[in-house]
């Protein structure tokens, strides 16, 4: 394994993965589906190569949800923890929910996505640029 290591877990330790490298750039998704998704006002996911992951515990426990054509978000069958979204386009690459990370992530958000569809309750920008759809600064460039 690199020097890099990430580990997360889902809220009731049944799964239980490890993550070789660093992540890929990430920023904050206010999409409709991503709020409904993780149940608050935003996102933060982070691109990696699926090879670089590698579940200890608990990946029998993982359920899928096609959310919409093509795009399955994965989560603990047993606390509902959210784990990763996949597309069925992008087979070899993942986007891990930063929010179930043991150890720190190592970076900080880049921006803001989809700010147009935010929840009207949360308008805490920041220094971050604030985009209407998908933010180009975090178009996925996952490392091998």
């Amino acid at each position: 394994m690199s020097e890099t290591v990430h580990r997360g877990s889902c809220n009731c330790g049944q799964v239980r993965f490890e993550i070789e490298g660093k992540l890929g750039k990430f920023g904050f998704c206010h999409c409709t589906t991503c709020r409904k998704a993780s149940g608050t006002a935003f996102t933060a996911n982070a691109s990696v190569k699926r090879a670089r992951v590698r579940f200890l515990t608990g990946e029998e426990a993982i359920s899928r949800y096609e959310s919409s054509p093509g795009v399955f978000r994965c989560f603990c069958s047993n606390c509902g923890s959210p784990i990763y979204k996949e597309k069925a386009e992008m087979p070899d690459t993942i986007r891990i929910r930063l929010g179930i990370l043991d150890t720190p992530a190592g970076a900080k958000p880049l921006a803001h996505a989809f700010w147009g569809e935010k929840a009207d309750w949360y308008d805490l920008k920041g220094d971050m640029p604030a985009h209407e759809d998908w933010a180009p600064v975090l178009k996925d460039e996952v490392e091998e």
